[in-house]
Formats: structure tokens, sequence, C-alpha cells
């Protein structure tokens, strides 16, 4: 019995043994669910793996699970995603991709401006995930140095794309670039110097009939772009439709003649929380435009567009919108909320032809060596329209300071429907001006002058006009507040066509004619509220036609040559004429068929 006990501890100690030992053995001795635990890229080609279905590549930053397809006979080894064993294709299994797993390095250091060429295996993780829908992430402060990267198929340029447009993911870790370099935790690409091309480009095809030629579904999120000394465009895209969305992004200009973010009849895009840098220094040497949207040519309507705080700042032109050269293509309905445009080199915006529908809610302009706005429709055949700045802040702009219309802070050269709702100045040279004879209801609502600095008190002009009145135009000024006031607040030139175009505006009358007419041209709208007179010679006025049913008229009158008289056609208080003085105001009501005295002076 006891030589059974021994023999039975024996067996049980023996089996403990060969369980320990069978743990300590590489798995892949043991594993008999087909899962190889440790290879290498070369390995697993070589065909190390066997008839294991499930390998661990061991390979630095491009390691991971790789898992055999036994439905794929087809697809290539591409050493990233796909790798070949004899007959049998591995696939990597994850949802995501970096771009290390295509073999790049992101080591390129922004304090030496040195570091590897990694174009190929980005564009290889483009044309992937371009095809796969899978996202891309940025490792945490990676900088990858590349030439252009294409997001669209071309036979020449990138052959190797699914689809004529974008449809790309790709997620960094953190924004880097604030006022100053790229910094350290920021992951981004970096465009090699002395190519001049884009740095990142998308193109697509407009056409109604096809909308997948048009495509899109780009989306950047926390991710840098840093252009070369060359870079044309940091980021261009034309003729992409669809979700395209910049999130918590980057830019910086290193070209002076360079833009950062260049997008040319597209729809549907959304910008938030970004920076757009140059390195501009005030002296009017840069050129370039920070974000520049524009027409390609074709009828397609650049639309719907939304920018939140994006900020735009030390560029040769902040931002430009408008058609340029091109003779059709309209742009607009545009948003701007919130974000500040400052110290550019010209223009902090600039709005010229075809942009219309374009809504500005509490923007910040800077600092501009220009006007901070110019509304200018630079020779195109379609004149900016219905264009709306509400709360916006003015603080410096126009620092050029040589009394020409550029060192105003706004500039309305030409327009339709521009309007300026509660617009705050501070730190103000000159402020305003338009010309009368092409600018078409503008609307100035509460401004308010908050301070001017020395050039504004010694020669500054608030509000001023040039060109001829035009009586349809329609210009007005609503309430304007100076709690500190340059040297002219409104000049004589503005102020006669605040009182002269508008409907209900005034009408000079200085004909000596008898019968005279307060109407400013067809429409139920087109009549004078305030009637001056300035006769040569001794008047005596028996009516005034051209009046509207209840609305009020006031007459004003610049010397005692005229005589208003009492009869059927104007019936005043007393029945008894009204002789005139330079001091004299006579207010009547049009009641259908007579004028009614309403008061006198």
């Amino acid at each position: 019995m006891k030589q059974y006990i021994f023999w039975v501890i024996l067996l049980i100690a023996g089996l403990s043994s060969c369980q320990k030992m069978s743990e300590l053995q590489p798995e892949i001795l043991t594993d008999s669910l087909n899962h190889v635990p440790y290879l290498t890229i070369a390995q697993l080609r070589s065909g190390v793996a066997d008839h294991h279905d499930i390998v661990y590549i061991n390979d630095g930053l491009r390691s991971g699970t790789f898992q055999y397809d036994a439905n794929d006979s087809t697809s290539q080894d591409d050493g990233s995603m796909t790798i070949l064993s004899g007959s049998r294709r591995y696939k990597r299994v994850s949802t995501f991709v970096t771009l290390e797993m295509f073999g790049a390095k992101g080591d390129y250091n922004y304090i030496t401006k040195a570091g590897s060429d990694d174009t190929g295996p980005i564009q290889k993780a483009l044309n992937y995930c371009s095809k796969n829908g899978t996202e891309i992430r940025l490792l945490a402060g990676k900088k990858y140095l590349t030439r252009t990267l294409y997001l669209y198929k071309d036979s020449l340029k990138n052959p190797g794309y699914q689809a004529k447009p974008g449809r790309i993911k790709i997620i960094g870790q953190a924004g880097g670039i604030a006022t100053g370099d790229l910094e350290p935790q920021g992951a981004g690409f970096v465009h090699v110097n002395n190519e001049t091309a884009n740095l990142i480009e998308c193109i697509g095809f407009f056409s109604i009939s096809s909308p997948a030629t048009m495509g899109g579904q780009i989306d950047f999120e926390n991710v840098n772009f840093m252009g070369g000394n060359k870079t044309t465009n940091v980021v261009y895209l034309e003729a992409c439709q669809g979700q395209i969305l910049f999130k918590n992004y980057t830019v910086q200009i290193n070209n002076p003649t360079g833009n950062g973010i260049t997008e040319v009849t597209t729809w549907e895009t959304e910008h938030q929380n970004g920076l757009i840098r140059g390195q501009a220094s005030g002296n009017g040497n840069w050129t370039g435009i920070g974000l520049n949207i524009k027409s390609n040519e074709s009828e397609g309507q650049i639309n719907m567009k939304v920018y939140s705080n994006v900020n735009v700042y030390k560029c040769g032109y902040g931002i430009r919108i408008g058609r340029r050269n091109a003779s059709t293509g309209t742009i607009g309905p545009l948003n701007f909320v919130g974000g500040q445009v400052s110290l550019s080199d010209q223009h902090n915006m600039w709005l010229d032809g075809g942009t219309y529908n374009l809504v500005s809610t509490g923007q910040q302009f800077e600092g501009s060596r220009l006007n901070a706005i110019l509304i200018d429709s630079d020779g195109a055949n379609d004149l900016p329209r219905n264009i709306k700045f509400i709360n916006p802040y003015f603080t410096g702009g126009g620092r050029i300071e040589d009394g020409s219309y550029d060192s105003y802070a706004v500039h309305i050269k030409d327009g339709v429907g521009v309007e300026f709702d509660s617009p705050l100045f501070n730190n103000l040279g000159n402020g305003i001006v338009f010309n009368k004879a092409l600018t078409q209801g503008l609307v100035i609502r509460r401004p308010v002058v908050r301070t001017v600095r020395t050039y504004g008190a010694s020669s500054g002009t608030f509000i001023d006009a040039y060109g001829s009145n035009v009586a349809s135009n329609r210009l007005s000024l609503e309430d304007p507040v100076f709690n500190q006031a340059p040297a002219t607040y409104i000049s004589e030139s503005a102020l006669t066509a605040f009182l002269t175009t508008a409907a209900g505006g005034r009408l000079s009358i200085g004909n000596n004619a008898t019968v005279v007419s307060c109407g400013m041209g067809a429409g139920t709208l087109q009549a004078a509220q305030i009637l001056n007179f300035n006769n040569t010679a001794a008047t005596t006025i028996t009516n005034i036609t051209g009046g509207q049913l209840f609305r009020e008229l006031l007459l004003t009158f610049s010397n005692s040559l005229t005589t208003i008289t009492n009869n059927s056609n104007i019936r005043l208080s007393g029945n008894t004429d009204f002789p005139t003085t330079s001091r004299s105001t006579l207010k009547l009501i049009w009641m259908g068929s007579y004028w009614q005295e309403i008061s006198r002076s």
C-alpha cells in the first residue's frame, strides 16, 4: 500500500513538473490555437509562421497583430498592412493605423530643421486609408518631413489613390503652433524647403451630374501643417464637397508669397479653433494669403462654410474671399464666428467680386498695415453682396497712416447690401471710407468710437466718402457714439451722402422754382424726409409734389429768400404764409391730397 502511494505521489509530481516546464517553453512549440507570438516581418515572409493563422509582429513601431485571410488570393505585399508568406496573406488587425506602420520616421527636428523624408510611407498610408476608411493617428510629438501629399487620384502624381477626391481622416495628439515655432508636443507635417508646390493637395472635379467626382469627407484634427520656404499653398483644396472638417489645427507659412489654406470652389467646409500664422513684420513685403477662398472658373457655388474661432496672424493678406479673375462662380453663404485677424502686411480681410451672404459675428481685426476690411470687387462682374458684420471689434487697422483710403480701418469701394451692426473702433486713426457712387444699401448702425491714437486725434476722420451721390443707393448712418473723437467725426461728403441718398434722406432745392418735389426716384420708399431750400432769388413755394401718405417732411432753409404759401396744397397754421430765415424749420405731413403743418420754429 505504501509503495502504491509512493508511485502516485511521484506521478503527480512528474505531471506538475511537466506542466511547469511547458509554461516555460516558447509558445511557438506549444500553441494549439494557431497563434505565434513573436516574429519579425522578414521571418513571417520566410514561412516561419507555417500554418498558424494569427501572428504578432515584433518590429518596433511597425509591430502589431496579423491574421491570415483565407479569402484573399490577390493582395500584394505592402510591408505594412498585408504580408505575403508563401501563398498565405496576413492582414494587420487594427481599428486605426499610424504612419510608422508604413515606415515613416517622423523624426524632423524643428530646431535643427533636419529629418528623414517620409513622403513615400505617408502617401502609402493615405492611399490605403482612402480605400479602407481607416483612421490615421499621429503619434505625440512626431513631425513628418515630406514633399507634396496627394488626397486624390491622378494618373501621374498619385495613381495609387482609390478615388478622385479626398475621404481621409487624420487625428494628431496635440496642436503646436502658438505665436512661436512648432512646439515639441505638436504632431504634424512639415514641407521640405525649396519645393515650389503644395504641402497637402486635394483636387476633385466639379460636376452636378456626377457628384462622386466632387466627394470629400476630409477630416484633420489636432494636426499642424508647416510650409517650406517656397510652399505655394500649405493646404490646397479644389472642387471638394462634403464634410470637410479642420479642427484644432495650426498652419505655419514660411514663404512670403505663399498661402496658408486655399479653398477653390469647395462646399460644406467647417473650421473649428484654427490658427494660420505667417512671419510678416509689417513692412509690406508679405503678399501671401492666410485663408484664401476663391472660384476656379467653374459654375460651382462655394457655399455652406463655417469658420469658428479661426485666427489668422501675420500674413500678407489675412483673409481674401472672392472670384478674382474668374468670370463665374459665386461664393456664399459664409459664416465667421469669433476669431481674430491681426498684423497683416496688407489687408486683414478683402472681400471681392462674387462674395455674397457673408455674416461675421464677433470677429476682431487688429493692427493691419492697410485696411482691416476692404470690400472691393477688384474688377469682377459681380459686386460683393449681402455682407454683414455684427459686433466687429477694430483695434488699429490702416496703420500706413498716409492719409489715403488705405489708412482707414474699413474701405468700401463697391458692394450691395453692406452692413456694420454695432462695430467698436479702438485705437483708431481713420474709421470708415466708402464710394458713394458704387456702394448700394450701406448701413452703419450704432458705431462706437472708443479711443483714438495720435494720428486720429490730430488729423483722423471717422467716416469719409468719395464719388458722386446716387439717390437710389440708400446709404444710412444710425446713432454713432463718440467716447473719444477723431479730428473729424463725419466728413461733409459722407454727411451729404447719408442725408441725400437714402430713402427718407435730404434733398437740396436751389432752382428758384415755385413747385418742387420731395421725390427721390421711383418706388414707394424714394421720398426725402428733409427738404432744404437754398434759392438764389426770392421764391414763393405753392406746392410740393412726391409726398407719401402720412409721411413727415421737414423743411429747412439756408437763407431768407424762400416763402412757403398757405393754400389748398399746403395748409399752414393761422392760414398765413410762412416767411423764412436761415434758422427756420417747418414740419409737414402728407394727408393724401395736401400737406398739413405739424410744427414750426
